[in-house]
């Protein structure tokens, strides 16, 4: 029987002072000789970060009425998967760190277990969020998201079954010596103005919601928490 041990850690963290706490609980659980997981629920101060796939022209807003320059908030590299994306206030970020080998998953189904987590959440508030083939995180029908086309070539199957879908959770791992780190960062009730400054997870300025503005009230973070944590304990144990 495996073990998760959550780690909440309180107001507003620094993503390098996310990431050393992230590598200290990594080398812990490399110790371990039983299946633990640790989980780090926090929000973190503003910051875009920048995963392996990030490109120059996923740091370009798209939304020319954005008044604040990139360069405003801070911008850090990440050796997490995916592109570009941001990390603030109002946003329930959870890192999951465990040993793929002793909890018998490989990395394909770690991924599942998070994006699940997520879609079970938010069920929770009555959200119907699911999974796109081919794309990362957690998505929900949305009568405001439009997907841009590209305008060299037909839109995809994939585009044109999900033209209203946009992105609730994102979804984005590392992982060293089948040790797991980095995890899923889901939109409670963030200022979704500062995603307009880059192409979210480089997928061509696909749109971005909250749970917030889904179930048209204020969500405290801390019934999220309560919620995801249940989650993943049906998900783990």
């Amino acid at each position: 029987m495996g073990c998760l041990e959550v780690i909440r850690l309180p107001g507003l963290i620094p993503y390098h002072e996310a990431y050393m706490r992230q590598m200290a609980e990594h080398v812990a659980v490399q110790a371990e000789t039983r299946a633990v997981a640790k989980l780090l629920l926090l929000q973190h101060t503003p910051v875009y970060t920048c995963g392996r796939m990030t490109q120059p022209a996923h740091l370009i807003a798209h939304n020319s009425s954005c008044s604040k320059p990139l360069s405003s908030t801070e911008v850090v590299g990440s050796d997490r998967g995916g592109s570009v994306t941001w990390h603030g206030p109002g946003q329930l970020t959870a890192y999951l760190i465990l040993d793929l080998k002793r909890w018998a998953f490989d990395l394909h189904r770690h991924l599942w277990n998070l994006e699940e987590a997520a879609i079970r959440t938010t069920a929770v508030y009555g959200v119907n969020a699911q999974r796109i083939e081919g794309l990362t995180g957690a998505w929900v029908e949305s009568s405001d998201a439009q997907w841009p086309l590209a305008t060299s070539s037909e839109p995809s199957n994939i585009e044109r079954r999900h033209s209203k879908m946009a992105k609730l959770c994102a979804v984005g791992v590392g992982c060293r010596r089948w040790v797991t780190y980095h995890g899923l960062s889901l939109n409670v009730d963030p200022d979704l103005s500062a995603f307009d400054r880059i192409d979210p997870c480089g997928l061509g300025h696909k749109p971005v919601t909250s749970l917030s503005m889904h179930t048209g009230r204020t969500v405290p973070i801390s019934s999220v928490e309560t919620i995801l944590v249940e989650a993943l304990r049906g998900l783990l144990l």
